[in-house]
């Protein structure tokens, strides 16, 4: 959980090595405007503040995106192995397959979508602040590198910013795409299990056993939604196409700002 922080640390201090830099900073930052640091030391304390700003920062958010990864797996598998003992089922044709053993089926299926719905409510929008920081950090790294030099002038000042961008940036495509695969996984697995069920749907109705068949109807249709989806509060819908929609929103806007700041 530290090494987030950590990283974001030392990427931060490589360009604070000048004394009378970091003493401006520490004035203006960590003294209001007063000097009460020794000269020589403003670099250390500079070091030790800003350790413990990047610690409050990343180390919350990881932990909450960690777990919320964590869970979706945990999930994810239990909603496969419920689909995994249903395609078993399917796949014998000499098996019988019953009302009773697709209810069952259905049945737990709809626990695992009914905890997947608490579990939506509560993270919803914690995961939406971070994932929404992840994009915008991502638009911060290519508007501050300027990879196509459109901002004249501009990459020789943020040039020993460099190792700080690249960090910001790729922290958060990687907190964009482990989220986005964790919880997009879950839709997958939804949408397996409902093909399943389908098919279970169908060998009970060639089968011709009208008592299961008169259950089955009623059943079937009160028990008719489509896949599960997880969302970042209802603004991104965690599928397997988001990553890359959202990326090419993140760079067409990107350009568009870095062409009005030419």
């Amino acid at each position: 959980m530290l090494t987030v922080p950590f990283a974001s640390w030392i990427t931060v201090i490589i360009p604070f090595q000048d004394e009378n830099v970091c003493k401006l900073i520490v004035k203006q930052y960590t003294s209001f405007g007063y000097d009460y640091v020794k000269t020589g030391y403003n670099c250390y304390v500079l070091l030790i503040v800003t350790f413990f700003q990047k610690l409050s920062v990343y180390t919350l958010r990881t932990v909450v995106s960690v777990l919320y990864v964590i869970i979706c797996c945990s999930l994810r598998n239990t909603l496969n192995a419920n689909t995994e003992l249903g395609a078993k089922v399917v796949a014998n044709p000499n098996a019988k397959v019953d009302y009773a053993i697709y209810k069952a089926n259905v049945q737990t299926h709809e626990c695992v979508v009914s905890v997947l719905k608490s579990f939506e409510k509560t993270m919803s929008f914690p995961i939406f602040l971070i994932t929404s920081s992840d994009l915008m950090a991502v638009m911060y790294g290519v508007v501050k590198l300027d990879p196509l030099n459109n901002l004249s002038g501009y990459n020789t000042r943020a040039f020993k910013y460099t190792s700080a961008i690249i960090f910001i940036s790729l922290r958060g495509i990687l907190s964009f795409l482990c989220i986005n695969l964790a919880a997009s996984d879950v839709h997958e697995a939804s949408k397996n299990a409902k093909d399943v069920q389908k098919d279970m749907l169908k060998r009970i109705l060639i089968s011709g056993e009208k008592s299961d068949i008169q259950e089955l109807v009623p059943f079937s249709v009160l028990h008719n939604y489509p896949p599960f989806v997880l969302t970042a509060w209802g603004v991104f819908r965690f599928t397997k196409g988001l990553f890359l929609s959202a990326f090419g929103s993140v760079l067409t806007y990107s350009l568009l700002i870095m062409q009005i700041l030419k």
